[in-house]
């Protein structure tokens, strides 16, 4: 298998502030400083500087718990989320983020696929589910 190596530019600013998971998903606050990240942008580039290692311990570890934490959300709006819901709205977007690197890559980028800070998400697009 080939492995790239993706210079990466900082193109963050600030993190976003993130509360703790409330008492049911305690065991998860370990991931919330580098994985419950606001924008696509931010969690592109943890995704691709993270590492494997760090990846499969966050899916191994979210994984079993996403039915649990889905049901949770679902007694809020989208537009309405508590910041702890937040908090685990934006673990689960890390979560897809990271599943094409452990489903089909074995690796954090796309074999023969583009640079993925080619392309700027748009954190602005009007369309963008409020979260």
């Amino acid at each position: 298998m080939e492995e790239k190596v993706i210079v990466i530019t900082n193109r963050s600013g600030a993190p976003a502030r993130v509360v703790p998971l409330p008492e049911a998903f305690a065991d998860l606050n370990r991931f919330v400083d580098s994985w419950a990240l606001a924008t696509e942008t931010a969690r592109t580039t943890r995704r691709h500087t993270a590492g494997m290692d760090a990846i499969v311990e966050f899916r191994d570890a979210l994984l079993p718990r996403v039915n649990e934490l889905v049901a949770w959300l679902d007694q809020y709006q989208m537009d309405a989320l508590p910041e702890d819901a937040k908090t685990a709205m934006y673990l689960l977007l890390s979560l897809a983020e990271i599943a094409p690197a452990v489903e089909f890559y074995n690796q954090p980028y796309v074999i023969d696929g583009y640079d993925p800070f080619r392309f700027a998400a748009d954190e602005t697009f009007a369309m963008r589910p409020a979260i």
